[in-house]
């Protein structure tokens, strides 16, 4: 691109000599660029009411902005294609035959394809790329258009229901059907001050650099292999009566006892506020049971923020690690730093969660010392594993240099720094003493790395059937309450 705006007025092409003319003679006007295949899934004939409602509704624009559609020829030769075609044309020709002026026509229409040259030309000289298909399982144009930015400047506007919208948070994104939104993001394009054009470029360009063709290939191998490990063979073996039997015979004959217990999911259930799941009564009077036994340690270890768990335990003197490993409390002691972790990427990843808060109704953040987690357990079940999944993708091409790592969690998608997890700190503990009996317990995936890193003699137990490195697994909160109180009977 930088190479192509280079190039001497008498090499231009005769379609960039037009723009440059346009520029010139109306330098504060705008341009709105759309390019699409002529096809149903574009929404094409939606974005030219979508542009007739705009104007009307902020007429201070006509004559200041000009739309430039590019509609590539399509299946010409089917009839439902050609009828599509007519309905383009006669829309563009009456909504310039009833908005144009002496010195103004509000569409630039081309239907033909144009070389990649040109395409450079209407991508560098248009002020605002407006893609917005009903469906599209990418949409590159969206992706060449930021390529194309060299100076950083420009604005996306991009339809939610494309493919690339998973992993360009920081474009504008609107419902293709939604002609109230669209006219707003349009005004709010052209209004864009120009810092804030390549503070969002930037981000982007940079997520299109990283995230290249190797990137994505080995994200979907990795994807592969997750899949493949979800088979029911992976599954951990229930702890049956005999199993439990055995287990607590084992732990009786220990003289010393090191015991690891997750919070969430586990000795509490869910709740759609995060501050509202405290520990009910019964759960303290059977941690005090457990805390006062001889010769074992007790941990209750959790992704919760130390805050939270200080106000419910510190003065039960219970021993603590929150935040995934990065704070330690023994017996009502203050909390102490078990990790040396940075908090300065948070700057970072904030905004893009705060994005997806806004586009996804129920959703919340939680900001933690040195963790962010974006929580959808509120919002609809099916939109908000949908953008769970976007933001997914969208973290994991931010974060691709970064020594940071998402962890999906039940309803929760957490970011934290990736030195930092439950089996590092775990083994911290377990290397102070000579246990002769360790147990570990938890629900999802940042427990995991427990039951990878503990030894090999380790009880380790998942709650909840499914994919683990747990040797045995329990079905509900009340199995695992069950088996904590056995421990606590002699």
């Amino acid at each position: 691109a930088k190479e192509h705006e280079a190039l001497p007025k008498n090499k231009q092409s005769d379609l960039q000599r037009r723009l440059n003319t346009h520029k010139e003679s109306t330098p504060d006007a705008k341009f709105l660029l759309s390019i699409d295949r002529l096809d149903y899934s574009k929404g094409i004939a939606k974005r030219l009411n979508a542009y007739e409602y705009f104007l009307n509704k902020y007429p201070q624009y006509k004559e200041k902005v000009r739309l430039i559609i590019l509609a590539v020829p399509s299946r010409s030769n089917v009839p439902q294609y050609q009828l599509l075609k007519r309905e383009i044309d006669e829309l563009v020709g009456r909504i310039n035959g009833e908005l144009a002026t002496v010195s103004w026509t509000p569409i630039w229409y081309f239907y033909r394809s144009l070389p990649f040259d040109n395409l450079i030309d209407l991508y560098t000289s248009s002020d605002i790329a407006w893609l917005t298909p009903i469906r599209d399982g990418m949409n590159l144009v969206a992706k060449e258009y930021i390529a194309t930015r060299t100076d950083k400047t420009g604005v996306l506007i991009l339809s939610e229901m494309a493919g690339s919208a998973n992993e360009m948070n920081e474009s504008l994104l609107i419902n293709p059907n939604n002609f109230e939104q669209i006219a707003d993001t349009i005004h709010r394009a052209i209004q864009m001050p120009e810092k804030e054009q390549k503070d969002r470029n930037s981000v982007l360009q940079k997520r299109l650099e990283r995230y290249n063709v190797e990137k994505w290939a080995n994200d979907f191998m990795r994807s592969l292999t997750e899949q493949r490990d979800k088979d029911p063979t992976y599954v951990a073996q229930r702890l049956s009566v005999d199993l439990t039997n055995t287990l607590i015979r084992e732990y009786q004959e220990a003289a010393h006892r090191l015991l690891f217990l997750d919070y969430d999911g586990t000795l509490a259930g869910f709740h759609n506020d995060p501050q509202k799941a405290s520990p009910d009564a019964d759960l303290y009077k059977l941690l005090d049971e457990m805390n006062a036994l001889p010769n074992t340690d007790v941990f209750l270890i959790s992704g919760r923020d130390k805050e939270t768990f200080g106000k419910w335990f510190l003065k039960k003197k219970y021993n603590m690690i929150v935040e995934h490993g990065v704070w330690l409390s023994e017996g009502g002691n203050d909390f102490t730093m078990l990790e040396n972790v940075k908090k300065d990427w948070m700057e970072k990843i904030l905004p893009v969660l705060e994005s997806f808060v806004d586009r996804t109704p129920g959703s919340f953040i939680e900001e933690k010392n040195y963790s962010l987690a974006w929580h959808y357990r509120n919002t609809d079940p099916d939109f908000g594993q949908k953008r769970a999944s976007e933001l997914n993708t969208v973290l994991r091409s931010l974060i691709a240099n970064d020594d940071l790592s998402v962890l999906n969690g039940n309803k929760v998608m957490e970011i934290k720094s990736s030195n930092v997890n439950k089996g590092r700190a775990a083994m911290r503990i377990f290397t102070r003493k000579d246990y002769d009996f360790v147990f570990a317990i938890g629900d999802d995936w940042t427990d995991e790395f427990m039951f990878q890193e503990l030894p090999e003699n380790a009880v380790t137990v998942k709650v909840g059937r499914q994919k683990t490195q747990a040797k045995f697994y329990l079905d509900s909160i009340k199995n695992v309450r069950d088996l904590l109180s056995r421990f606590t009977k002699k």
